[in-house]
């Protein structure tokens, strides 16, 4: 089952630094990491920014497999057209990952200026992903990690007296 683990930062530098590194701690296999996003709240504004541009995707795949098709009735330029707005349309109504909405949450409970990164992950190293948030100086918002695990995750001292439990079973229904 997968485990969601949500740290707040002081500041957008420190949040992508931190995404840095489970981006790397992913790569050495000490966890498996299905999403990282990184929100982030200037005033009103929240910015969520994704790990992979879906739509900008979707718009290349569409455009290429438009162009191949196109080819076959001798229109590749229609073909690639086409397909790059039904590529578009496709890669913004998917939402692969962490709900936007749960994200968009997230970034409703950050002060102005401060920024969060939700890490989605299969295998999760709990001792080196509480290490790379208080590197990083931050704070243990919301997890949903448990069992063996719960204990080493009640001792991290700089987790939020106002931390919640994280339940992926509770994310907003996509419209």
């Amino acid at each position: 089952m997968s485990e969601i683990i949500v740290a707040r930062f002081p500041d957008l530098s420190h949040a992508l630094a931190a995404k840095k590194d489970f981006t790397r701690m992913g790569q050495n296999y000490t966890i498996e990491p299905e999403d990282i996003e990184v929100v982030s709240r200037g005033g009103s504004r929240i910015d969520i920014l994704p790990e992979v541009n879906l739509p900008l995707a979707h718009v290349a795949g569409g455009a290429i497999w438009g162009a191949v098709l196109g080819a076959v009735f001798l229109m590749p330029l229609v073909g690639a057209a086409v397909g790059s707005v039904v590529g578009y349309v496709t890669g913004r109504a998917s939402d692969v990952g962490i709900a936007r909405d749960y994200l968009r949450q997230i970034g409703r409970d950050l002060a102005p200026g401060e920024a969060a990164v939700a890490l989605l992950a299969r295998k999760v190293d709990p001792g080196a992903v509480a290490a790379t948030i208080k590197h990083h100086d931050g704070e243990v918002m919301r997890s949903s990690v448990d069992g063996a695990y719960e204990a080493q995750i009640e001792t991290w001292d700089y987790a939020s007296e106002t931390s919640e439990k994280a339940d992926l079973r509770k994310q907003p229904e996509l419209a």
